[in-house]
């Protein structure tokens, strides 16, 4: 890690921000020292059965007796785990699939049960103490992962999927994620960790917390970090931080509490997307019945390195963008950037008569930058790459020019002579191979480095794509509740409760086309046309590497109003051994949207620049600018509810039960799409199609759970029902059809509208097991399995299909019926496993180390679920492995080795095609995200 004076002073300084406001509380803690609670009692082995959950629930319960399946990592179990990333720390939830955190440490996908995967957490909300970090967890370049960072303030992350998950809060569908903050207790305690990576990774992690009166407590704490990144870019590719802080008030009675926190987030992370590969050459392309199946020995890289290599280099960091604004660099090193604020109030008032009253106020506002690059899935050699450019843009863009008697384009009047007079008749059809015989000055493509330099013959080229969007967001949620606890044929705690949000979404998207060559460090390339004797002739067809400088994208205004009311009711009877939750949610979304699509083609040639010449480019000719606004208000309605039964048979064992249809209403990602999408009017007349998407659950599970032993097992079934898709087909059995010469002349038939929903059921099973042998003190086996079957459902639809006879003339129609039912979805692997051993080495030898390792396995996962081009790509296993020692009763030192095996292999993956073909032309090419090389981190963490 070679970090300059000037890198360290900047560290240094941004790290002061935390420490300055710790260090007063680090001396007084250790003059408080002797008032800790003693630390061995925290290493004390807790009693699986007992551990407190407080999400989903309206009265504080265990684990054991929760009615609905809720699963928990403590702080200490995060630690361990090490986890880079919100996916990361997700991944060891069983039911949640993260596609191995290979974005980075934000902007991953996840998916939930078998859901659909959408992009994002669509479908497992993100919840920051009880209450929504944004509203909205699907909004297109700002994924709610963004807003979460768990750093030592973190106490516990607690998952719940479907049920009261669906009732209690907004877009519960699939899992609700609550991330629990430490707050201050009856003592003073505290922490601070420094940790580093063999990727130039240097984090720092502190937080305070404790009394500051007899009625009040604090805590605050947060962390910095920065890094060159887990895949190599040559810059710092990560850097920033959070700080966080929250002040607790609770009256002498104990039936008033109070409470303030506050987080302040400025992070950036890099986002790493797909790179090119290559399979064994295949001559067909994938069907349903036979799927192109990748062997995980068979992929090969072109010219990046999987495990740590990537597109982003100090050579592309920078690029030029145009619009509306001007021009405008781009810094890749930008990432993904939240710059947020949150303030959020809470707190609750026992009254009189076993009535209580609670409430919760957030507010969030801040920006966010997404600067992602995706691959193109054009690798080629460079003389290949360059002929295709020769004949798309240079020959194809000129002889439609003029076949079009457009006299003034500029890759006519700079790529072919133009004749003087009479110009229109010489070009009336005028064939292309005569076109470039008669016209021609130019015979080729060329391309040299930004140096200039000349590309070299050996080289392959690539187009980029980068995915440019500045988002400014602010979010306000209220959640009031009343709640009142009576007896009636055992006790019951109802609560009834009110929620009101307001969110607003403003986000200003560009995308670009950049030429790159494909190398571990990539090089923009710029492109020139050439006349036999290598000589440039007219402009330029890339500006700085850019062929396409502004290309595509929108400028949206989106206004979410959305209120709810829900009613909850746990009943506990029968002495307390059964328990019961039964819920319903109403929920209403008013949205307004206004998006402009930049589908203004402009040329924005600088005045002065003579149109054609050398000193000209083509790539400003056909800037995207936005255009006229498009609007959206719309009213939205949802309705769920929620039962669920735990009977316990004794202290250590459990049976619960549950049925739910929890909804979904419209995400930020729909309304900015709806906005533009139109009605559906079929014959006159306007089609009526649901947005709301739902899900029925059942699920069915078993808790045994002692000291040494702890089983849960899940067997759940899921519906999900999607917002509608229209299909619209003619009606060639209707006598209004026009028949010509016996045959249906179709374009006269009535349409026929068909509405139908691509769902998913899933069945499945999660398990979860712990054992802590007595026999061999220390050892603790840990581990989850899932086994699910995805499948499509309601994806019936009709096409109609011309009849030809043998020489190609259509002589009629007939139907297709098109079903997708029961296909696998894509990105869904069938088979998740996670074990997670340990061994605590001291009862055994009294040395204070304590060894672990986890071993991660998913199936076999399809890229898209289309009728051809299938591709299956294979399944993989992930294996990491650490050491904790406690070197004295407060300071510990951990190294954690992740992928331990450098496993290379892909969480994610475009269909393969069997025509795009290697540079070399011996094997088929394509694009996947692979998973992070081995990487080794150590830290050493003070507690007291």
């Amino acid at each position: 890690m070679n970090y300059s004076i000037t890198r360290y002073t900047r560290y240094i300084s941004r790290s002061a921000a935390l420490a300055i406001c710790l260090a007063p509380a680090l001396v007084y803690a250790q003059q408080q020292a002797g008032v800790a609670k003693d630390a061995s009692k925290a290493a004390e082995i807790s009693d699986p059965a007992a551990v407190v959950i407080v999400t989903g629930v309206t009265k504080t319960t265990t684990k054991k007796n929760a009615t609905f399946s809720i699963n928990t990592l403590g702080s200490e179990e995060i630690q361990r785990l090490a986890p880079m990333s919100t996916a990361d720390l997700l991944a060891n939830f069983p039911g949640i699939y993260s596609e191995g955190s290979s974005a980075g440490e934000a902007s991953n996908n996840i998916t939930v049960r078998g859901l659909p995967v959408t992009g994002g957490y669509r479908f497992a909300p993100q919840l920051i103490d009880g209450l929504p970090a944004y509203e909205e967890p699907e909004a297109p370049f700002m994924n709610n992962d963004v807003f979460i960072r768990d750093d030592l303030m973190t106490d516990s992350v607690e998952v719940v999927k479907g049920g009261p998950g669906g009732i209690l809060y907004s877009n519960g569908l699939g899992a609700t994620v609550n991330h629990v903050t430490r707050t201050g207790g009856d003592h003073l305690a505290g922490g601070y960790k420094i940790e580093y990576a063999d990727y130039g990774f240097l984090r720092q992690d502190a937080f305070i917390s404790g009394p500051l009166t007899p009625n009040l407590t604090g805590a605050v704490g947060g962390f910095y970090r920065r890094s060159d990144g887990i895949r190599d870019t040559g810059y710092t590719a990560d850097r920033g931080g959070q700080v966080r802080g929250n002040l607790v008030y609770t009256s002498n009675d104990r039936k008033t509490t109070a409470r303030a926190d506050a987080l302040v987030l400025n992070d950036r992370t890099a986002f790493y997307q797909n790179l090119p590969i290559s399979v064994p050459r295949f001559s067909n392309p994938g069907t349903p019945a036979n799927p192109t199946a990748i062997s995980q020995d068979t992929i090969q890289p072109l010219g990046i390195d999987f495990a740590h290599g990537t597109t982003a280099s100090p050579y592309n960091r920078y690029f030029n963008m145009i619009g509306e604004y001007g021009t405008r660099t781009i810094d890749q090193a930008d990432g993904i950037h939240p710059d947020f604020k949150m303030l959020t109030l809470s707190g609750s008032h026992e009254l009189e008569d076993g009535w209580k009253l609670s409430a919760g106020l957030r507010y969030t506002t801040g920006t966010n930058g997404f600067n992602g690059v995706f691959t193109g899935n054009d690798t080629a050699t460079s003389a290949n790459f360059l002929n295709a450019r020769y004949q798309n843009d240079v020959i194809s863009a000129a002889h439609g020019a003029a076949l079009n008697c457009n006299l003034s384009n500029a890759k006519l009047i700079g790529f072919f002579n133009v004749p003087t007079s009479n110009a229109c008749a010489s070009f009336a059809n005028i064939s292309r191979d005569d076109f470039i015989k008669k016209y021609a000055k130019a015979s080729g493509v060329a391309a040299r480095y930004l140096d200039g330099t000349p590309v070299p013959v050996s080289a392959n080229l690539n187009f980029m794509i980068p995915f440019i969007a500045d988002v400014d967001a602010s979010s306000t949620s209220l959640d009031l509740k009343t709640q009142k606890t009576f007896t009636l044929q055992g006790s019951h705690d109802l609560t009834f409760g009110v929620y009101k949000s307001r969110y607003n979404y403003a986000p200003n998207f560009q995308q670009a086309l950049l030429v790159s060559d494909v190398s571990s460090q990539s090089r923009l390339v710029d492109l020139y046309a050439v006349d036999a004797q290598g000589k440039q002739v007219g402009p330029s067809l890339t500006q700085g590497g850019a062929i396409l400088p502004g290309w595509g994208g929108f400028v949206s205004q989106i206004h979410g109003d959305s209120s709810a009311a829900y009613l909850l009711d746990h009943w506990e009877t029968m002495g307390n051994k059964l328990k019961i939750d039964a819920g319903v949610r109403w929920q209403n979304l008013k949205a307004d949207v206004v998006r402009r699509d930049r589908n203004v083609i402009t040329d924005l040639t600088p005045a002065g620049v003579v149109v054609g010449s050398t000193q000209d480019t083509t790539a400003d000719n056909e800037i995207s600018l936005p255009g006229d606004p498009h609007s959206l208000q719309h009213t939205y309605h949802g309705f769920g509810w929620s039962l669920g039964g735990n009977y316990s048979f004794n202290k250590a064992f459990a049976v619960y039960g549950l049925a739910s249809d929890s909804f979904r209403l419209p995400s930020l990602q729909d309304l900015n799409d709806f906005a533009t999408a139109g009605a559906t009017v079929v014959n006159g007349k306007p089609v009526e199609v649901s947005a709301v998407e739902h899900i029925r659950q059942y699920e069915f599970g078993l808790r045994y759970l002692t000291r040494g032993f702890g089983a849960s097992v899940a067997a759940f079934y899921n519906n999900f029902s999607p917002r509608s898709a229209i299909n619209i087909y003619k009606d060639i059995g209707s006598s209004s059809c026009a028949v010509q010469g016996g045959v249906t002349q179709i374009n006269s038939c009535p349409d026929v509208v068909q509405l139908y929903q691509r769902g998913v059921q899933n069945i499945g099973t999660e398990v979860e097991l712990s054992w802590r042998p007595a026999a061999l003190e220390g050892l603790e086996l840990k581990g989850n399995v899932v086994l699910q079957n995805p499948k499509v459902n309601g994806a019936n639809y009709t096409i109609t299909q011309e009849d030809k006879d043998s020489k190609g003339v259509i002589t009629g129609y007939h139907y297709v019926q098109i079903s997708e039912d029961g296909r696998r979805p894509r990105r869904l692997p069938k088979v998740m496993l996670n074990l997670m051993p340990s061994y605590d080495l001291k009862p055994l030898t009294d040395v204070p180390v304590s060894l672990y390792a986890q071993y991660q396995y998913y199936g076999a996962r399809y890229s898209e679920a289309t009728d051809s081009n299938v591709t299956l790509y294979p399944s993989y296993h992930i294996i990491n492995a650490g050491a904790q020692y406690q070197i004295s009763e407060r300071l510990s030192a951990h190294l954690h080795v992740a992928n331990l095996t450098n496993q290379l292999s892909f969480t994610e993956g475009d269909p393969l095609f069997n025509d795009l073909l290697s540079p070399d032309g011996s094997r088929n090419r394509g694009v996947a995200r692979p998973l992070f090389g081995r990487t080794v981190r150590f830290s050493l963490t003070y507690m007291f």
